[in-house]
């Protein structure tokens, strides 16, 4: 497998803790089609739904430095929070166990659909430690601090993973995917784009990339489009968490530029009325990416995204403009992972009330 361009570029990196799961560089497709229906002049996907085999999306850049600080400091078990559905919850807990970790999470709760029911089915196959937040109401950020403080202190030797995978460390995942498509610009296979757009839920990829493409001296503009609720995802956040990624980077010899909460761009209109719920625009994104490419949307975090990059700048120069979608959804099969899922014995009693309506 291709070093790392983090790697690469800065040597000293390779200091850094660091397991290899994906399959790396994810390619990028050019959707001439789709890019003419949108009126644009280029459009190109970065393909990270295809990091891994075993299960894609932008969750796994992130934790190969996760997990490998896990391992390099001698952790047995890690713990996440996340929703019901949440694919970091379920791209962790089977990384972790193909790491020989035990997987834990704490859960809280969003609307329930067949996707969600798919997502638990299959996180059910890594035999995980689950807790379900009691009620809607509860303070994510509250409880999982106390929860955290509450696991740490057990003779488990538990490792904190937090939502999104959006560590500093994770964040390095997407300073190195950055890189990786300046490499791909440097070969030809796609022109420097004016604007990349990528979910914003918990900031860690936006913040990578944000960081990633002023080491590399790309002259674009990076727009997150927001997908959970403001107090988890703004501009001062993702400035925090690209400055502490870069804190890491300079104390392994790489000279960082300082991010500002005013340099991030992010798109608030597209959220709709509360997590994990649909909404028009990102359904219409859903239609319309299925009709002129194979990616497929989810209405919660990349359908939103991609409804952003839909309508974003559309006045007499969008038609000049190339635009990068960083497609952050798994694309892998887990209909093998599905069909050997034992729910009654691999999830706790209360997640059975999640499965009624579907039996």
């Amino acid at each position: 497998m291709p070093e790392l361009e983090l790697f690469r570029r800065y040597p000293e990196t390779r200091a850094l803790d660091h397991i290899e799961l994906a399959s790396l560089p994810t390619p990028v497709d050019h959707q001439q089609e789709l890019g003419a229906e949108l009126g644009l002049a280029g459009l190109w996907i970065k393909r990270d739904d295809k990091t891994a085999p075993l299960y894609g999306g932008n969750k796994v850049r992130k934790l190969e430095f996760l997990l490998g600080h896990a391992l390099a400091q001698g952790r047995n078990a890690v713990w996440t929070v996340g929703a019901i559905g949440s694919h970091h919850v379920l791209a962790t807990c089977l990384y972790a166990r193909q790491a020989g970790l035990d997987p834990h999470a704490l859960h809280f709760p969003q609307p329930l659909t067949d996707h969600v029911r798919e997502v638990l089915r299959a996180l059910s196959t890594t035999r995980p430690q689950l807790e379900l937040a009691s009620s809607k109401n509860t303070m994510p950020i509250k409880l999982a601090k106390r929860r955290v403080s509450e696991w740490l202190s057990r003779t488990e030797n538990p490792y904190y993973i937090p939502g999104g995978g959006s560590a500093p460390r994770g964040v390095l995942g997407y300073v190195n995917a950055a890189l990786e498509l300046a490499r791909q610009i440097d070969n030809g296979e796609l022109p420097v784009p004016d604007v990349i757009f990528v979910a914003a839920g918990t900031c860690g990829t936006l913040a990578g990339l944000e960081l990633g493409c002023r080491l590399a001296e790309l002259p674009c503009r990076v727009v997150g489009v927001r997908v959970v609720d403001k107090v988890l995802a703004n501009p001062l956040v993702t400035a925090n968490l690209a400055n502490r990624a870069g804190k890491l980077l300079a104390e392994h010899g790489v000279s960082v530029p300082k991010i500002r909460a005013s340099d991030i761009e992010m798109i608030d209109k597209y959220f709709g009325p509360g997590y994990g719920q649909q909404t028009p625009e990102g359904m219409a994104a859903i239609k319309l990416a299925r009709s002129y490419s194979d990616i497929e949307l989810d209405p919660t975090y990349t359908a939103k995204a991609f409804a952003g990059l839909m309508q974003y700048d559309a006045g007499s120069q969008r038609q000049m403009k190339n635009m990068l979608y960083w497609h952050t959804l798994s694309s892998s099969d887990l209909s093998e992972l599905v069909n050997k899922a034992d729910i009654d014995s691999n999830l706790p009693a209360e997640y059975q009330q999640f499965f009624v309506e579907s039996s």
